[in-house]
């Protein structure tokens, strides 16, 4: 599988929901309700960037107590001043993204994924820890299924000479 990302500059400003998950479940449910959550409020949420896409991010979250979780964000793109009731906003400051189009879950993106076990350490480029995980832009607000298209979305940066 010898697959090239295209390389994209872009700062993200999202509106959504998230929530802890846990891995040794079916967190499909979890998703999908963070979805639905998302997808209900869309009618109220100002400055939406068309067309309407739902935007899933994986990353570990510090908790007060000193330990992490894995949590994930349901969201869309939007510039919104005014967040309704239930949702919060993530500003994710600008990065370098390998952006790779993933046909099934889990083929490219994941730690067994394609761009993290063989196409990240033969690039010219390191994943970008300052950005804590990486994206699955879903073509659409309705399909966001494992067996459904997304866009991945890792950040990268240079590699140090």
């Amino acid at each position: 599988m010898a697959i090239e990302p295209q390389i994209i500059r872009k700062a993200f400003s999202l509106v959504g929901a998230e929530s802890a998950i846990d891995f040794g479940a079916d967190f499909g449910p979890a998703l999908q309700t963070l979805y639905e959550r998302v997808s209900d409020k869309l009618g109220v949420i100002d400055g939406l960037a068309e067309p309407a896409r739902m935007v899933g991010y994986w990353h570990m979250c510090d908790m007060p107590s000193g330990g992490r979780e894995y949590r994930y964000f349901a969201g869309v793109e939007a510039e919104s001043a005014d967040l309704p009731v239930g949702l919060i906003k993530k500003k994710l400051p600008e990065s370098l993204y390998a952006v790779f189009t993933e046909a099934r879950r889990g083929t490219v993106s994941g730690p067994e994924g394609y761009a993290y076990k063989e196409w990240l350490p033969a690039s010219g480029y390191d994943y970008n820890g300052e950005i804590p995980g990486d994206f699955e832009i879903f073509r659409n607000m309705t399909d966001t299924g494992p067996e459904c298209e997304a866009e991945i979305w890792i950040p990268v940066a240079l590699k140090a000479r």
